[in-house]
């Protein structure tokens, strides 16, 4: 019998969080990202799954079919009409979406609160703790253009690119995670 519980006790992710049902259409995607070049836009060979957001805006993807080991993913919500997605998800833009690109795997819990202002995707509660890597790569980079913006100058620039680039690889080797 213990056998035959533990054959049927498969690890299972749960990806669940909650839109502005007000802001965005109802239907929320999952997408599976292979390819570096494709981390940023919407791809309809990477969508692996589709849900719709009930009433209140709350969405879950749950299931097994996902890969034991950290991989990327994508949430992307879009306010395009059904006529338009097809056409927008087949050459990777939409104009009007709103992405999260995390890691995880197949045994993950992973939940996205709307935040202040009802802003979404902009936290991750995770079991897994490379799960946010992405949102700290972001946060980084608005850094970075602050940085580069504030005096526009041939030294200013020089200087920026020396302290970058040492924090970007210091950043880089501290996160552990291949994937980032």
């Amino acid at each position: 019998m213990l056998l035959f519980i533990a054959a049927n006790c498969r690890a299972q992710y749960s990806f669940s969080g909650q839109i502005n049902p007000d802001e965005w259409q109802n239907a929320v995607y999952l997408s599976v990202v292979e390819d570096y070049r494709k981390m940023s836009g919407v791809y309809s060979e990477q969508i692996i799954a589709k849900t719709i957001a009930d009433s209140t805006g709350y969405f879950e993807f749950k299931g097994d079919m996902l890969d034991a080991d950290n991989r990327i993913y994508r949430i992307h919500v879009d306010k395009c009409s059904d006529i338009q997605q097809d056409f927008n998800h087949f050459n990777g833009h939409c104009s009007d979406s709103e992405e999260l690109l995390f890691v995880a795997n197949n045994s993950d819990v992973l939940k996205l609160p709307v935040t202040f202002g009802n802003q979404v995707f902009c936290s991750i509660d995770s079991s897994n703790p490379k799960a946010n890597v992405f949102v700290k790569i972001d946060s980084l980079k608005n850094d970075m253009r602050f940085a580069y913006s504030e005096i526009r100058s041939e030294a200013n620039r020089k200087l920026n690119n020396k302290k970058w680039f040492k924090n970007l690889q210091n950043f880089g080797k501290s996160l552990n995670e291949p994937l980032a």
